[in-house]
């Protein structure tokens, strides 16, 4: 069965994208799961991660991208139609281990087409995912950082949310915004998959300021008042992830990386398997009591 986790945040630069791509990498290699990580970002930083910009520039002029398969062609482009007909064709495969695939469903920036033409698109990421999810143990979307249609989109179509924040006073309104989004979208959309947090967890952590201790202290609060699960694995900042970005490399394959860094991605994993583990089994008591 597939489990689908999207990364969110309403604030940006909090190090979402560097969090997805290193879970899906290492649910892939070190866990040996078919993996597919899904690009829902205008700003495309994760396809930016993992491709170059020559073999980006190729495969979206020969086998589109997420922008193509959620939007309407025009009715001369054939190309768009024979994509949208084999959605898999969109499909980049990013490495293969062990009779195992990571693969990444790419953006562009005429994803944010969608954010002003958000009619009749709320369920249109959830029915895409329904076709090529298949086979797949994980599926991790990387959000865009704002409360639009995408985040509907991305909140229908999965089974967990995760909060990336960084202990700043920004995160900490951020936080309070994407919480009343989340219960606006549960009061108001239907939820196939009803959707539960499975945590906040704080990225770019420096560890020695008295000002990020307070923020930290501030969310634990937050989190409590909501109900809202905190991990105690986070991942702290390091210049090795600036490389790992450069060199298209997961933190744990990055040259120089230094320890800590190359195991943050494997700690908050086990923590997020735990997590699912916890939240399936209430949401399968909940079932029983019905």
């Amino acid at each position: 069965m597939t489990v689908t986790v999207a990364l969110l945040n309403m604030k940006g630069g909090v190090g979402k994208t560097t969090l997805a791509v290193n879970l899906a990498w290492h649910m892939h290699q070190n866990e040996s799961a078919n993996v597919l990580l899904v690009d829902l970002d205008p700003q495309f930083n994760a396809t930016q991660y993992v491709m170059d910009f020559k073999s980006f520039q190729a495969h979206r002029k020969k086998a589109g991208t997420i922008a193509d398969l959620l939007t309407d062609p025009p009715k001369l482009d054939l190309r768009l139609k024979r994509i949208k007909k084999n959605p898999r064709m969109a499909l980049h495969p990013i490495e293969g281990t062990g009779g195992k695939r990571f693969d990444l469903l790419p953006a562009e920036l005429s994803l944010a087409w969608i954010v002003k033409n958000p009619a009749q698109m709320d369920y249109r990421l959830e029915k895409l995912l329904s076709v090529i999810r298949d086979g797949y143990d994980y599926v991790f979307i990387d959000c865009a950082p704002t409360d639009s249609v995408l985040t509907t989109m991305a909140l229908t179509a999965s089974d967990y949310l995760l909060i990336p924040m960084r202990p700043d006073r920004f995160s900490i309104l951020g936080f309070a915004n994407l919480t009343e989004t989340i219960k606006t979208f549960r009061s108001n959309c239907p939820d196939p998959h009803f959707v539960k947090i499975l945590g906040v967890v704080f990225t770019q952590v420096i560890g020695d300021s008295n000002v990020e201790n307070e923020a930290m202290l501030e969310v634990q609060a937050a989190a409590k008042r909501e109900d809202i699960h905190l991990f105690s694995s986070m991942l702290k900042f390091s210049r090795s992830f600036i490389r790992s970005v450069k060199d298209q490399t997961p933190i744990f394959e990055t040259l120089y990386a230094h320890d800590k860094s190359r195991k943050a991605a494997s700690k908050i994993a086990d923590e997020l398997k735990a997590r699912i583990t916890v939240l399936s089994k209430v949401a399968g008591a909940g079932k029983g009591k019905k």
